[in-house]
């Protein structure tokens, strides 16, 4: 699958790349729930007579002519839900590893659609500028800090990025 999505690994904010390694486990949360479902009712059906001798062939016939479009729904929903639930974790991630390489003026930005997430949008960005301020203050020997210059130098300036 790393193959098939090879051609999108030089573009940068496309998130959907990230989050392909949490893939297969919403695959079989769907899978469970769509693939392996209807079957065990139907078998629940049939052995509890719920179903007369003469529609037991229909009832297998639809579930199995049916089963393509419920794995073809089952993996949409896998590649659906882990970009919406997996992206902004996904680029908290990456937000946090840019500030540990040194990047002080890293801000996080999520999706538009992602407003229940505003707050830790906010709450990061402040802890940033708080933490550029306190580095220019231990940085500046004119205000009794040492003079280390080490936070400064790793910082890029305009490095915003956009979530996954």
């Amino acid at each position: 699958m790393e193959s098939l999505f090879s051609s999108w690994k030089n573009v940068r904010g496309f998130g959907f790349r990230y989050t392909l390694a949490a893939v297969p486990k919403f695959t079989m949360i769907w899978f469970v729930t769509l693939v392996l479902t209807p079957p065990v009712i139907i078998v629940a059906m049939v052995l509890g007579d719920l179903v007369s001798e003469s529609s037991r062939g229909q009832v297998w016939f639809f579930l199995v002519t049916r089963m393509p479009f419920i794995l073809l729904a089952a993996a949409g929903l896998a590649l659906f839900t882990t970009t919406r639930l997996a992206g902004p974790f996904v680029a908290l991630k990456r937000a946090f590893e840019d500030v540990k390489k040194g990047d002080l003026n890293r801000r996080l930005k999520f999706r538009e659609g992602d407003t229940h997430l505003r707050e830790l949008e906010t709450l990061f960005n402040e802890m940033m500028a708080a933490i550029r301020e306190r580095a220019g203050r231990e940085g500046d020997p004119s205000r009794g800090g040492d003079d280390r210059g080490e936070t400064s130098s790793r910082s890029s300036p305009g490095s915003s990025h956009d979530a996954p």
